[in-house]
C-alpha cells in the first residue's frame, strides 16, 4: 500500500518563495511548443505530402551501382555552394512575419556608385590609369604565353651530361656516405659548411684590364728627389684633411649637437625650474628704492590709470588719410620704378642666364664623361662590399736613408698584393670582420698554503697591468 504524502503549506507572501514552490512546468511546455510551431509552422497547416511518403518501392532492395569514390578536391568543391557553418548562425531561423511589411530596403555599401565615386573614376580615367592597367595585364599575359611556350619547345642540342651533375661527390658529399641505403637529408647534412653556406660567385662580366703591379710615386723610392717627396707629402696631406674633414662632420652632427653642463650648472637649472611659479626671497639690496609714505601724503594712486576713450576730431581723421595716401603713393612709386629698372635689366640678365646654362651643360658633358670612364674601368661587382681604394704610402723625411741596406718596408706585401686582386676584379671585395674577445677576469683562489708572499706578489701583477694600461691609453 503506497503512502500517500501530506500536501505542505508554505508562505508564498515574496516573489522569491512563490517561484521556488509554484509548478509553472506545463506553462514552460506550453509556450516551448508555440515557440516551435512559430519556427516550423503549425501541425493542421501542413500537407499530407509533407508529413507522410508513400511507399512504392516495397522491400525490394536497390541495385547497388558501383560508385567511384570522390576524391577530396571533389568533396571540398562539392561544398562550396552550401552556407558555410560559421554563417549559419545569421541566418533567420523563425517563420513568423515581419510585423513591418513596409520596411525600406538599404543597399549594401558599394552596389550603387555614389556622385564622388563617379568624378574620382572620371579623373583616373582622364589620367590614363585604367589604360596603364590593361597594359600592363596585356603584358603579363604575354609574358606569361611566351614562357609556356618556351617550356614547351623541344631541345636539339643534346650536349648535356646527364651523368655529371648527379654524381654526389661533386655536391660535397663525402666518399663514404655515396651508398645506396642512406638516405638524401643524410647526405646532404654532412656536407661541408663552406661547401653548403658560401655558393660560387658569378663570373664577372667585365674583365678589367689593369696591370698587376701598379708604378708607386717617384717620392716613394728610397732617395727621391727633393720635388717628388714635396709632391707625395702635398697627396697625403690632402688626403689626410678630407679624412679629418669627414671625422669633424661626424663630430659636428653626432656630439656637438648635445651641450654638455657640469654638474653645478645642472643643479642650478634643477632649482631654477623647481622653483618656477613660487615666491621668491626679499633681497632688499636688489629691490629698487620706493617713495616714503610722507612723499605720497597717503594718496591712494592706480596702477593702472583709466583710459578715457576720446574721440579723434575731423582734423586728425584728415591726417591720418593723408599719411595713409602718402604712403601707399610712396610704395606704388617704388614699385613702378622697381618694374622700369628690371626692364633695362633684361639684356643683363638673358646673358647671365645663357652664360649659366653653358657653364652647368660643359659640367654636365666632362660628369657624364667622368662617369663612362669610371664605369669602363670598374672593377665587377662580385659582391656587396666595395673594393678597397689604395691609401697613399709615405716614407717621412727622418726615415729617409738613402740605401737600400738600412730601408725598412712600411707596407705589408701580402696585404698589399690582396688589395690588388681585389682592385682587378679577380676576388671579390671583403670585409674584414674582427671578433670581439671575451674579457676574462682572474681571480685569486685563497687556501690554506696560501703565505702572505703569495698575496703580495699577486698585488704587484696586477698593478703593474693597470699602470701598463694607463701608459698606453695616453700614447
Amino acid at each position: 500500500m503506497s503512502l500517500i504524502k501530506k500536501k505542505k503549506h508554505v508562505s508564498k507572501k515574496n516573489k522569491k518563495a512563490w517561484r521556488k514552490h509554484c509548478d509553472i512546468k506545463d506553462v514552460e511546455d506550453f509556450l516551448e511548443d508555440q515557440r516551435l510551431e512559430e519556427r516550423l509552422g503549425k501541425f493542421e497547416a501542413k500537407k499530407d505530402s509533407e508529413l507522410f511518403v508513400v511507399d512504392t518501392v516495397g522491400e525490394e532492395k536497390p541495385e547497388v551501382v558501383d560508385v567511384k569514390p570522390l576524391t577530396l578536391k571533389q568533396k571540398k568543391r562539392a561544398l562550396l555552394p552550401q552556407t558555410p557553418k560559421c554563417y549559419e548562425v545569421l541566418l533567420p531561423t523563425s517563420k513568423v512575419q515581419d510585423p513591418n511589411a513596409k520596411r525600406n530596403h538599404v543597399n549594401p555599401v558599394g552596389t550603387k556608385p555614389t556622385a564622388l565615386s563617379k568624378l574620382s573614376l572620371k579623373k583616373q580615367f582622364e589620367k590614363g590609369a585604367y589604360l596603364k592597367k590593361v597594359e600592363l595585364a596585356r603584358k603579363n599575359r604575354r609574358i606569361v604565353r611566351d614562357k609556356k611556350r618556351r617550356i614547351k619547345e623541344i631541345r636539339n642540342t643534346f650536349d648535356k651530361n646527364i651523368w655529371g651533375e648527379d654524381v654526389l661527390e661533386v655536391k660535397g658529399i663525402p666518399s663514404t656516405l655515396c651508398d645506396d641505403f642512406i638516405s638524401t637529408e643524410a647526405q646532404l647534412h654532412n656536407v661541408l659548411p663552406e661547401q653548403r653556406l658560401r655558393p660560387k660567385p658569378a663570373p664577372p662580366k667585365t674583365l678589367v684590364t689593369r696591370p698587376a703591379v701598379v708604378t708607386p710615386h717617384p717620392g716613394v723610392s728610397y732617395n727621391p728627389s727633393y720635388q717628388e717627396h714635396q709632391d707625395l707629402l702635398q697627396q697625403v696631406v690632402q688626403h689626410e684633411e678630407k679624412l679629418m674633414k669627414k671625422e669633424a662632420h661626424l663630430h659636428r652632427v653626432t656630439t656637438s649637437l648635445f651641450s654638455r653642463l657640469t654638474p653645478h650648472e645642472k643643479e642650478n637649472q634643477w632649482r631654477e625650474e623647481m622653483s618656477e611659479g613660487l615666491p621668491k626671497p626679499h633681497n632688499p639690496a636688489n629691490s629698487p628704492s620706493t617713495p616714503s609714505d610722507n612723499d605720497t601724503d597717503n594718496e591712494y594712486k592706480a596702477i593702472n590709470p583709466p583710459v578715457k576713450n576720446k574721440k579723434k576730431d575731423h582734423k586728425a581723421r584728415r591726417k591720418q588719410k593723408e599719411r595713409i595716401a602718402e604712403r601707399e603713393r610712396l610704395k606704388r612709386e617704388k614699385i613702378d620704378k622697381k618694374k622700369i629698372t628690371d626692364i633695362y635689366k633684361l639684356r643683363k640678365l638673358q646673358t647671365l642666364i645663357s652664360g649659366k646654362e653653358k657653364r652647368e651643360e660643359a659640367l654636365r658633358v666632362k660628369r657624364a664623361a667622368r662617369r663612362a670612364l669610371v664605369a669602363a674601368t670598374a672593377p665587377p661587382a662580385l659582391s656587396a662590399h666595395r673594393t678597397p681604394a689604395p691609401q697613399p704610402d709615405l716614407v717621412e723625411p727622418a726615415q729617409l736613408t738613402g740605401d737600400l741596406r738600412n730601408i725598412s718596408s712600411t707596407v705589408n706585401l701580402l696585404r698589399d698584393r690582396f688589395e690588388s686582386l681585389q682592385r682587378r676584379g679577380a676576388l671579390a671585395a671583403s670585409k674584414l670582420m674582427m671578433t670581439k674577445r671575451k674579457r676574462l677576469k682572474a681571480y685569486f683562489k685563497p687556501g690554506h698554503k696560501v703565505t702572505d708572499q703569495d698575496v703580495e706578489n699577486y698585488l704587484k701583477k696586477k698593478m703593474v697591468k693597470k699602470t701598463t694600461k694607463k701608459a698606453v691609453v695616453t700614447k
